[in-house]
C-alpha cells in the first residue's frame, strides 16, 4: 500500500504481504535485542507451565515483524506517524507462519502531508488474527 504516491491510495484498499514463518531464533534474537526476557518468551519450562504450553513470540515483535513486511517506498512515505488500539489477540508460536494485511481506512491532508489511516493486521496463514492496530503513516503530496 505504501509503495505508491499518496493519491493513489483510497478507503476500503485493501493489500497483503507474503508470508513469514517465525523461527526459534527470531523470538531469541528479540529477547536479546530488546532486553525482554520475560519468562514466557525464553524459559521452555516456564512457558510449559502457562495456559500457552510452550515460548511465544514477544507482542512487541509480532508488531515488529508486521510492520517490516510493509512495503515502504522513499519518497512516497515521510514518517510512521503513530499507533493507536494495537491489540495482540493471539499467541505467536515458534514455527507459525504469518503475515500482514492492510485496509485503508481513511486519507487527509493535513499541514505536514498526506496522512494514511489503515487497520494493520497480523494474521496467520490459516487467516485467524494475530495482532490488530490501527497505523498512520504520514506521506508527500504534490506542493
Amino acid at each position: 500500500m505504501f509503495d505508491r504516491p499518496f493519491s493513489e491510495i483510497h478507503p476500503g484498499d485493501l493489500w497483503q504481504s507474503p508470508e513469514r514463518r517465525i523461527a526459534t531464533q527470531d523470538r531469541m534474537f528479540f529477547a536479546t535485542w530488546s532486553g525482554d526476557d520475560y519468562a514466557l518468551h525464553t524459559d521452555p519450562s516456564y512457558a510449559a507451565q502457562t495456559r500457552y504450553g510452550t515460548p511465544i513470540l514477544h507482542g512487541l515483535a509480532v508488531l515488529s515483524v508486521s510492520f517490516g513486511l510493509i512495503p515502504l517506498k522513499a519518497p512516497h512515505v515521510v514518517a510512521l506517524y503513530g499507533l493507536n488500539h494495537v491489540r495482540f489477540v493471539s499467541p505467536v508460536f515458534d514455527d507459525s507462519v504469518i503475515f500482514s494485511e492492510l485496509v485503508c481506512q481513511k486519507t487527509e491532508i493535513t499541514k505536514s502531508g498526506g496522512l494514511v489511516t489503515a487497520e494493520l493486521s497480523a494474521k496467520f496463514d490459516t487467516g485467524q488474527t494475530a495482532m490488530v492496530a490501527e497505523l498512520l503513516v504520514l506521506m508527500q503530496v504534490p506542493s
